[in-house]
């Protein structure tokens, strides 16, 4: 969801640099960037172990927490260019799609608003023990459209979230936002999209082809 069909990890590294700031630590973009995608229980986890003892989760998560739903309701969480066009195509054709994020299901709602209803199914971090980069998410998400894992398609823009889909046995294609392709990116991805108008495009001429053969 986030970076992928939200554009929010602008303004969501803002608020944990900021939250981090009040607690007395310094997040850096580097080390951020080593966040994406990763469940809260899991980047929480990372920071406490940089920070060490003095890093208090519980406060840290309060201003966090806060600080995102000012953004969202500013209006600091828009669209993607392409997640409506893409979620549209997939809609006319018929094909189950199924959102899985490290996000929680409120932060969904949040975010998505009426858009979260073009999904089939929605798994999120609430749905399993282990967040991102391990397979949990993914492989409960496939459960959840009654396929195997291998039969989807995952679309990522971060490091977490593409381990995640490959450890479940899932194809995948990227469209990077904050985090670039780095050659571990490169090699465990089918290929890589500046957008998701160009995954649109893609998929919808390699499904037009496979309809003409059948026919």
């Amino acid at each position: 969801m986030d970076g992928l069909l939200v554009d929010s990890e602008r303004t969501t590294r803002q608020v944990w640099q900021s939250s981090t700031a009040a607690c007395g630590f310094v997040l850096s973009d580097d080390v951020y960037l080593t966040l994406i995608g990763l469940g809260e229980e899991e980047a929480e986890a990372v920071l406490a172990s940089r920070f060490g003892d003095r890093f208090v989760v519980p406060a840290f998560r309060e201003q966090r927490v806060a600080g995102m739903r000012e953004v969202i309701a500013a209006g600091g969480a828009p669209f993607k260019p392409g997640a409506r066009e893409i979620l549209d195509w997939v809609g006319t054709l018929g094909i189950p799609v199924g959102l899985a994020t490290s996000s929680r299901l409120e932060e969904v709602h949040e975010r998505l608003g009426p858009v979260a209803n073009a999904f089939t199914t929605i798994t999120t971090r609430d749905n399993v023990r282990r967040g991102k980069p391990s397979p949990d998410i993914y492989v409960a998400a496939a459960a959840s459209l009654g396929v195997e894992p291998a039969e989807c398609l995952a679309l990522e823009d971060s490091l977490a979230g593409i381990r995640s889909a490959t450890a479940a046995g899932m194809p995948v294609m990227m469209v990077p936002d904050l985090a670039q392709p780095t050659p571990e990116m490169t090699a465990l991805v089918v290929a890589v999209f500046a957008t998701l108008i160009d995954v649109r495009d893609a998929l919808s001429a390699a499904w037009a082809g496979e309809t003409t053969e059948e026919r």
